[in-house]
């Protein structure tokens, strides 16, 4: 390994630019980029939340909603605007970025309060999602970088049931905790106990809301039966004026796609952006010609529009809402000024975001979430040991070898650009002299110019390569730094839970040092030492 370097400190935030794999929608729009402006036209930030608390509350309209308790009864009686985010209802919390998403909007709303500003912070419970094996995945540290140690995903495949109101799985728990005398032990024990009872909605929630306590947080469930009647009205809608919605995000799509942007959902053009749950299971709605069927219904039975408006009209079927639009849900439920996303949501939401205008709701601010890289102590030495900035070693195991490997072989790389740099001062020697003979020699010239840069230029980063892989001492650390800052070769945060940080460091220490390395209103990835 290299000694450390001058040149690279101790990293705390990488800018978005430098984010690995980050999509060119999600970046340009966390940079405030103006090709970024005509699919979600607000500049993330401080001054556009407060504006838009006042538009949302001016706009929304009070609901009665006597049961959903104390924490929501500022919210639906239109006194308080919601800085909301939202995530499925994963064991253990899910994917740590859900800890950091909620330690956000907590941040977002704190910072506006103290401003006079009327908002406060909303989690938006996914519990509708039928996706049981992404609730059920869990993915522990290990040699090696991670390993699901989640129930087998087969039985599960086939479930149509919201994981909201199933119970959760037996899951051998205790398990997954390595060390008894861990600081964190009696922390990491009272998280899977919180994570192993009742319901999955349950589970997320007392989870959740222990990490972060005495934070307040207000808990929505997508799933509430009591707010379905006020969702009918979008539902019908939706129905009614199918074509009209499909027209909409169609134009989207394709403006998308011409700009140069990815579509993050894509579907059947006859599927609908809407779910039946009837009989328990969640269902999607499907049209064409005039008649509608649920995917999935083992009856294959049609029905008129008029059927179908009057199955939801009278309960027997129960609104639930594809991504292309839940927020539209959302936004009618609760006044809703910002919410924070991470980069496929971002995606999702420029695809639907003409709705709102079409559904007459103000839509929310969209705020970059901050995203996180848990650094432990190990991992930290590794990384100032390599010489080498975060940014370097987050793109990956080939990108440390080449870079490791370019002191071991400084001789032939030396030579390798010395031969490149004389084959090429010689080409362009001739050019002239072979422009003269035929003109019609410049493309072929530049090509052969442009190949043999190119297959230099690989040589050397192959001879690098090897050379790295070469010395045993620089491959072994470099493994071990990427299987804790890349496991699986995603960010951390992205797939292990909370559970091994919690253990190994206890629970305020995790969530404090998370709470401290953000800031909601600035995108980035922010290193949590810990």
């Amino acid at each position: 390994m290299n000694p450390v370097s001058p040149q690279h400190p101790a990293q705390k935030r990488l800018s978005p630019e430098e984010i690995p794999a980050l999509s060119p929608l999600a970046r340009l729009y966390a940079e405030g980029d103006p090709s970024v402006r005509p699919f979600l036209p607000d500049l993330p930030g401080a001054p556009a939340v407060v504006e838009r608390v006042s538009s949302v509350l001016a706009a929304y309209r009070p609901r009665r909603a006597p049961s959903a308790g104390p924490l929501l009864e500022p919210f639906t009686s239109g006194r308080q605007a919601a800085i909301s985010t939202g995530q499925q209802c994963g064991l253990l919390t899910g994917p740590l970025l859900t800890l950091t998403k909620a330690l956000a909007v907590v941040a977002a709303a704190r910072e506006l309060g103290e401003r006079a500003v009327p908002a406060a912070p909303l989690f938006w419970c996914a519990s509708e999602d039928h996706d049981l094996v992404e609730v059920t995945r869990l993915w522990v540290p290990a040699s090696a970088g991670a390993e699901d140690r989640g129930p087998s995903p087969e039985s599960f495949a086939a479930n149509r049931h919201p994981v909201g109101e199933l119970p959760v799985p037996r899951i051998d728990f205790e398990a997954l905790l390595t060390s008894p005398a861990a600081p964190g032990a009696e922390d990491a024990r009272e998280l899977v106990r919180r994570a192993s009872e009742g319901t999955f909605l349950e589970a997320f929630r007392n989870s959740l809301g222990w990490l972060l306590a005495p934070r307040p947080l207000a808990f929505a469930d997508a799933a509430r039966i009591e707010d379905k009647p006020d969702l009918v009205p979008l539902a019908c809608r939706i129905v009614k004026e199918r074509e009209t919605v499909r027209g909409l995000l169609a134009r989207r799509a394709e403006a998308l796609t011409a700009a140069g942007f990815d579509l993050q959902v894509k579907s059947d053009r006859r599927a609908l952006p809407l779910f039946a749950i009837t009989a328990s299971e969640r269902l999607l709605l499907h049209e064409e010609d005039g008649r509608f069927w649920l995917k999935g219904d083992p009856s294959e039975r049609t029905w008129t529009e008029d059927e179908v408006l009057s199955r939801f009209a009278a309960g027997d079927w129960l609104p639930s809402f594809a991504a292309l639009a839940r927020p539209l849900a959302a936004s009618t439920l609760y006044p809703i000024a910002a919410t924070v996303l991470g980069p496929a949501e971002v995606a999702y939401w420029a695809q639907m975001f003409p709705l709102f205008d079409w559904a007459g709701l103000v839509p929310p601010v969209i705020l970059p979430r901050p995203m996180i890289l848990p650094l432990e102590p190990s991992a930290r030495r590794a990384l100032a040991k390599s010489g080498l900035s975060l940014a370097t070693a987050l793109r990956g195991a080939r990108t440390l070898l080449i870079e490791q490997g370019r002191s071991s072989s400084a001789a032939p790389l030396g030579k390798l650009a010395e031969l490149k740099s004389r084959l090429l001062a010689d080409l362009d020697a001739l050019r002239a002299e072979i422009l003269a003979v035929d003109p019609n020699l410049r493309k072929p010239l530049d090509a052969t110019r442009q190949n043999l840069e190119f297959a230099l230029g690989k040589l050397s980063e192959k001879l690098a390569e090897s050379a790295g892989r070469a010395d045993e001492q620089a491959h072994r650390a470099a493994s071990r730094l990427l299987a804790s800052i890349l496991p699986e070769g995603k960010l951390a945060e992205r797939i292990l839970t909370p559970l091994s940080y919690v253990e190994r460091f206890g629970r305020e220490r995790l969530v404090t040092a998370i709470e401290e390395a953000i800031r909601w209103d600035e995108a980035g990835l922010y290193v949590v030492d810990l």
